[in-house]
């Protein structure tokens, strides 16, 4: 496993968008919790060079399966491109996708700016109808 995780964190550069997450999701099957930090720094170099190109449902892909491995200290470049891309994309974000996002957000060591917040707490006023109960708590749970 660390040698794969190794060859994964050299060849991080050639990895698709939604091979990133699919990568760290595959990790928290097997249990991993803190893979490897190179590997972890290399996804995160990846997925910044590449953050204009994300849709909604791949940003919440990947950072729930940073917070699935136990990934919390996100690189600030990272974080300030994925904030960005949200801000960007916040009108095709769906109810679902805005609570996945804000749960997911809400495990990190630093917390999401401001404008973040404010687009998807706009995005989840336009999308209230779609709202399940269970998405309503939820979304006030990370508030």
């Amino acid at each position: 496993l660390a040698a794969m995780q190794k060859r994964a964190a050299e060849t991080a550069g050639d990895f698709p968008l939604r091979e990133i997450a699919t990568l760290l999701w595959a990790l928290e099957k097997m249990g991993v919790k803190n893979p490897d930090a190179d590997l972890v720094e290399a996804m995160q170099r990846r997925a910044t060079a590449t953050a204009d190109e994300f849709m909604p449902q791949e940003i919440v892909n990947l950072i729930s399966a940073l917070a699935a491995v136990g990934v919390t200290n996100l690189d600030a470049g990272f974080l300030e491109a994925i904030q960005q891309r949200v801000r960007a994309t916040a009108r095709d974000f769906k109810a679902h996708t805005v609570v996945s996002l804000m749960s997911a957000l809400a495990k990190m060591d630093t917390p999401p700016e401001a404008a973040l917040v404010k687009a998807m707490l706009r995005r989840a006023w336009a999308t209230a109808k779609d709202f399940k109960p269970q998405d309503v708590e939820a979304l006030m749970s990370t508030l």
